[in-house]
């Protein structure tokens, strides 16, 4: 399993990086002008936020996460969950860390921001937090390791994708914006299972992670 993570990682920063040189810029120009109507994107996402813990209090997924941890490394009833939670545990705090550090490091314009300007280059500018996209790493780190350690809850990705088009529909994000947090997210959930697969004793970890 995270073999397969790796190399889907690897992957999606290959065509990240292929987006940046390649289709970012046109496809980019070609969304502003069309009409995509943003409001029902945009209110969609918001109403997934609820259940995700970023709304009304952005850091209440988060206290949910590690409460729900605790409870599972302390509670013997719980323990059987402990690998699971504490594997979307880790992958969302490193997407969320990612998603502040790399975002202020890379400063890169969103779509909408880079033809207000002009064109030129889309990274390296103050007050520019487009790469990667914040959405794809707080859907993706919740979605991504629940898809990988109960293979039935895979269909649960379609979140993910429903977040990369909406991002991209309203000129928020370029391609490689959205690949480049799925390389992102597939990185943590693989360094998260590794750990944690360390870290407990092989009986309580679900199959796919023996």
């Amino acid at each position: 399993m995270m073999r397969s993570l790796w190399i889907g990682a690897a992957v999606a920063a290959l065509v990240t990086a292929l987006c940046i040189v390649t289709i970012d810029q046109p496809i980019a120009r070609w969304l502003a002008t069309r009409e995509t109507y943003p409001d029902v994107w945009n209110q969609a996402i918001a109403v997934l936020e609820y259940p995700l813990g970023i709304e009304p209090w952005k850091w209440s997924g988060i206290c949910v996460l590690c409460a729900a941890s605790l409870a599972t490394l302390l509670v013997p009833r719980l323990r059987s969950y402990a690998a699971v939670i504490l594997i979307v545990t880790l992958t969302h705090l490193l997407s969320r860390n990612a998603s502040l550090w790399v975002k202020t490091l890379t400063g890169r314009y969103r779509p909408g921001q880079w033809i207000k300007h002009g064109g030129g280059e889309t990274f390296w500018h103050d007050g520019a937090f487009s790469f990667p996209s914040g959405h794809v790493l707080l859907f993706g780190s919740i979605v991504v390791p629940i898809a990988i350690v109960y293979p039935r809850a895979r269909p649960l990705l379609a979140l993910v994708a429903f977040v990369i088009i909406a991002r991209v529909a309203v000129n928020a994000h370029f391609i490689s914006d959205v690949i480049g947090g799925l390389a992102v997210v597939a990185a943590f959930t693989a360094l998260s299972a590794l750990l944690v697969r360390r870290a407990l004793p092989s009986q309580t970890l679900p199959a796919s992670l023996r």
